[in-house]
């Protein structure tokens, strides 16, 4: 709604017309109400989008369209299906940006992963060579002394095991993006 189409009706309500605020000011509160009840139905219409899209994958076509349609917030913000689906995939992009970004962080924050993912990729001493077993410490090592070869080391770490480690984590973080959009939409 347009400040024009508004001022008819809100000239009969006496609040309105007796007001001691200049009309810049009641048309700038005018236009921060409009603005926030339009955030307040996109925001539900999001919620509405997640509840239908289970996966990133999940396109706009795969939705109940009618349903969404016909539904408060689309109805709301005057969405025929053209804005709909625009609407659908900006909200997929940022839903995939933040995906992605999550993920990239929780990669970071896993030395483990990092650690022995990157190990097959450097070369040199300490490496090839081996580090001495002396500098791991008293109780470690065979008997002192040596060499332990760091990359005999990382073909024995069970990518199957670091594979569930990531699907776990990865799975724990949407449930926790999922949730906090719940709340926040």
């Amino acid at each position: 709604m347009i400040w024009e189409e508004a001022l008819p009706q809100l000239q009969t309500d006496p609040r309105f017309t007796h007001s001691p605020l200049p009309q810049n000011q009641q048309l700038r509160l005018f236009r921060n109400h409009i603005s926030q009840l339009r955030l307040k139905h996109l925001q539900n219409l999001h919620a509405l989008f997640l509840s239908h899209c289970p996966t990133l994958a999940t396109s706009f076509s795969a939705m109940p369209l009618q349903s969404l349609l016909s539904s408060l917030p689309a109805t709301k913000l005057g969405y025929e299906i053209g804005e709909l689906e625009h609407e659908y995939e900006q909200w997929q992009r940022e839903r995939t940006n933040e995906s992605r970004q999550a993920f990239d962080e929780m990669l970071g924050e896993n030395a483990f992963v990092e650690f022995w993912g990157r190990l097959g990729k450097i070369g040199g001493e300490g490496v090839e060579g081996g580090v001495a077993a002396d500098d791991m410490g008293e109780d470690e090592g065979e008997g002192g002394g040596g060499k332990v070869d760091m990359k005999a080391l990382a073909k024995n770490v069970d990518l199957k095991e670091m594979e569930r480690v990531l699907k776990v984590s990865s799975n724990l973080h949407l449930a926790i993006t999922s949730r906090s959009c719940h709340t926040t939409c």
